[in-house]
């Protein structure tokens, strides 16, 4: 912060100056106690997901692997692809709009896997964000036509083939949940007579 322009990060803290380090530290501790910013990442998580609806039933779902520097506390040692090493990091789990938008992000410090983190962390999230859809007038002839039931869904997860799991994907199935992610496996190509142009 010595090389900045006293002014502009007073600004941003309310302030006319930029007070000095010890003064900044104490005034970012009472700004996070009691898990205050968890409380407000997650009001605007709900103000975004009710302010675009049809945005929010499609999640897009991606790990990211931080790496810490410091060395203050013993992290586990994850793979960074990016540097192909192990090193003490954590692995931030983003929940994404359509656009790109981040709704959120779950941080695991022992990361037990994204198909783990999704079942028990996000979609509990999703399940109390989410606005419920609105019933339509034509709920009663779903209701009467299989293929249309199996079609419904209150909203959809797209990840990465990490995730990839048939027995993962029926039990989401049973929360109405749609999954659309790559096949892990991939055996030989399908015949090019299962494919027919779309415009």
């Amino acid at each position: 912060l010595r090389q900045e322009q006293p002014g502009e990060w007073g600004k941003l803290l309310g302030l006319d100056r930029i007070p000095e380090a010890k003064t900044l530290r104490n005034k970012i501790a009472t700004l996070s106690e009691n898990n205050q910013p968890e409380q407000w990442a997650a009001e605007l998580c709900q103000y975004w997901m009710e302010a675009n609806p049809e945005e929010a039933s499609q999640c897009y779902i991606d790990g990211h692997v931080r790496v810490y520097h410091g060395h203050q506390t013993k992290l586990p040692k994850h793979h960074v692809s990016r540097q192909k090493l192990c090193q003490r990091a954590t692995t931030d789990y983003w929940v994404n709009a359509m656009d790109g938008q981040p709704f959120f992000v779950v941080n695991q410090v022992v990361d037990p896997g994204l198909i783990q983190v999704v079942e028990h962390e996000i979609v509990p999230l999703l399940e109390k964000r989410i606005p419920t859809p609105i019933k339509e007038d034509n709920d009663n002839e779903m209701e009467n036509n299989p293929v249309a039931l199996l079609k419904r869904h209150r909203f959809t997860l797209i990840f990465d083939r990490e995730g990839y799991s048939p027995d993962f994907f029926k039990r989401m199935k049973k929360l109405d949940i749609a999954c659309i992610t790559y096949r892990k496996y991939v055996g030989e190509n399908w015949p090019d007579g299962e494919f027919t142009p779309q415009e």
